[in-house]
């Protein structure tokens, strides 16, 4: 955070993930030595909007940065390579953790770890191949999130720690 206060930013919401595409040129070189990243990937908070339930953001990722950025549609199924999917409190969890740790969240909170069960977060995918990529750019998406350290995230109140 810089010395300005700054307003803490709402997750889930389009201006947090677009604030994690900006962080992402701002390191590029972090970007560069993982390796580029050329997938669409779906975030799903799956008990998102209370009145219409999960929340899904489309993210194009080309090369070492975000080219483009939306929340999902009905009519996007199957436009992503893979989604990530989870309830508020899992991302809320991971967020904090990379918060607490400057960047780096505890063991037990990486995408790798949360996801690898299948439980608490959901790795879909219709298309084995494209569902894939998730593992292919994994730590690259770990260090997208883990820029969620640099900004103040606020929550729902519903959303328990």
């Amino acid at each position: 955070m810089t010395e300005t206060a700054e307003a803490a930013t709402p997750f889930p919401s389009l201006e947090w993930f677009e604030r994690l595409g900006k962080l992402m040129e701002h390191h590029r070189a972090r970007h560069e030595h993982l390796g580029y990243v050329d997938c669409t990937a779906g975030f799903c908070v799956t008990d998102g909007d209370p009145t219409s339930g999960p929340w899904t953001v489309l993210i194009q990722f080309e090369e070492f940065g975000v080219v483009e950025l939306r929340e999902a549609g009905a009519g996007d199924a199957g436009k992503a390579d893979f989604v990530l999917e989870a309830p508020l409190a899992v991302w809320r969890q991971m967020i904090e953790s990379i918060a607490a740790g400057g960047g780096r969240p505890d063991l037990e909170h990486t995408l790798n770890r949360l996801s690898h069960m299948g439980t608490p977060i959901r790795l879909v995918g219709d298309d084995p191949l494209r569902k894939d990529l998730y593992f292919r750019y994994n730590q690259s998406l770990q260090e997208f999130v883990n820029a969620s350290a640099e900004f103040e995230t606020s929550f729902p109140a519903a959303a328990g720690a």
